[in-house]
């Protein structure tokens, strides 16, 4: 890998860690203020404490390259769920930003994947 990529890749993934680490965080420290957000999703009210600590914790993991791959593969599994909940209560404005956060997964999750030896399945 190029050191401009790798350069790239330690920013992106500094950034997407330090964003999912304060939206985890916020979701598990304002559990009063996010439950009926989700209830009003159409989710149940343990969902929020839920994701806040998937995000929080992918958020640690896409900081430790030997977990960074698997840990945006899972993160941008939330933000699909995230990209569809507001498109489908029609806030398209508000689906831009988990869209651009499930790219730059995506591109993380690719490129620590392409750098590891394919398992012998023999």
């Amino acid at each position: 890998m190029s050191k401009a990529k790798t350069v790239a890749l330690w920013i992106v993934s500094g950034l997407l860690g330090a964003m999912f680490l304060l939206a985890g965080g916020m979701k598990l420290l304002q559990l009063d203020k996010v439950k009926p957000m989700f209830v009003q999703y159409g989710y149940a009210a343990w969902f929020a404490t839920f994701i806040g600590a998937c995000e929080a914790l992918g958020g640690l993991g896409v900081l430790v390259p030997r977990v960074a791959g698997l840990a945006a593969a899972c993160l941008s599994v939330i933000m699909v769920g995230a990209v569809y909940t507001h498109v489908s209560h029609h806030e398209f404005t508000h689906a831009l930003t988990p869209l651009v956060l499930l790219l730059l997964l995506a591109w993380v999750s690719y490129v620590r994947f392409q750098g590891r030896p394919s398992a012998n399945l023999q």
